[in-house]
């Protein structure tokens, strides 16, 4: 080879390896800013993806959630309806269960005195400003009259006043209008029980020197044609006047409450007394 030639061969070959040195560390110097910025722009995307799966994951949770309250609210929404049915069942036995030991008390009552008596049902109250009155479902087609005794187990509850077809009206014994002929029990002596309006009476036409208690229990005497003998009217609760007065007052409860009687016995003959 020519000594000129490679003369001018060893500067290409330097110039061509310069060159090649000169690219790769400007392509190393191009890729390293985009390699810096890469790194915050992958920060960036990652923690955009996680907020926006943390964001739907929570509306995720939230609407099952929502929906599970739903059907939590109609879970309970049926059992309330449930339990509000048996309470209602509930009180519908008891008040059967009442009204069959009533009638059972009634029953026994009626066989254990032997007296005929009519069985009736209280339909309606009519208090007025002048009496104190039941109404009750048998009237003159069951055989119910004027001025027959009514009763429960527990006592006097009045007098019928009036008699319709199908229905009659009872005059309590609580009534101002009402008197009843009563007899002490424990003394055997005699007067008359009258109303006071406010469910309680008085026994009147008893001298100062009649001897009676607090606690003595008022039976009717039979004197009268509405009720048999010995039949419970009430017990004394008070007695005033012992010397101001012509006659003892003596007050007197009735032991129940005559406004609250549901059932009762017509007494229609008081031939068999007690």
């Amino acid at each position: 080879m020519p000594a000129g030639l490679q003369f001018y061969k060893k500067p290409i070959a330097f110039f061509v390896l310069l060159t090649l040195v000169i690219l790769l560390l400007v392509s190393g110097r191009q890729k390293k800013p985009l390699a810096l910025l890469r790194l915050p722009i992958d920060a960036a995307v990652y923690t955009i993806q996680l907020g926006s799966f943390s964001l739907f994951d929570g509306i995720g949770n939230i609407w099952q959630s929502y929906i599970n309250l739903i059907d939590v609210q109609k879970e309970n929404d049926i059992l309330r309806q449930r339990v509000a049915g048996l309470e209602g069942e509930n009180t519908r036995l008891q008040e059967k269960g009442r009204l069959a030991e009533r009638l059972r008390g009634l029953l026994d009552f009626k066989e254990q005195s032997r007296l005929d008596t009519i069985t009736a049902t209280v339909i309606g109250r009519k208090p007025t400003q002048w009496f104190e009155t039941i109404i009750i479902n048998k009237g003159r087609s069951d055989g119910v009259e004027i001025d027959m005794g009514v009763i429960v187990p527990q006592g006097v509850v009045g007098k019928v006043i009036h008699a319709s077809t199908h229905f009659s009206q009872v005059l309590l014994a609580s009534d101002r209008n009402s008197a009843i002929s009563a007899r002490v029990q424990r003394t055997r002596e005699q007067g008359i029980v009258q109303g006071v309006d406010s469910g309680s009476a008085r026994l009147k036409y008893f001298p100062h020197d009649a001897e009676i208690e607090v606690g003595d229990l008022l039976l009717t005497s039979g004197l009268e044609g509405s009720f048999s003998k010995g039949l419970k009217i009430g017990r004394v609760e008070q007695i005033l006047g012992r010397k101001k007065e012509l006659f003892l007052r003596i007050e007197l409860s009735f032991g129940l409450s005559l406004e609250a009687v549901e059932e009762v016995l017509i007494i229609r003959s008081i031939e068999d007394q007690l």
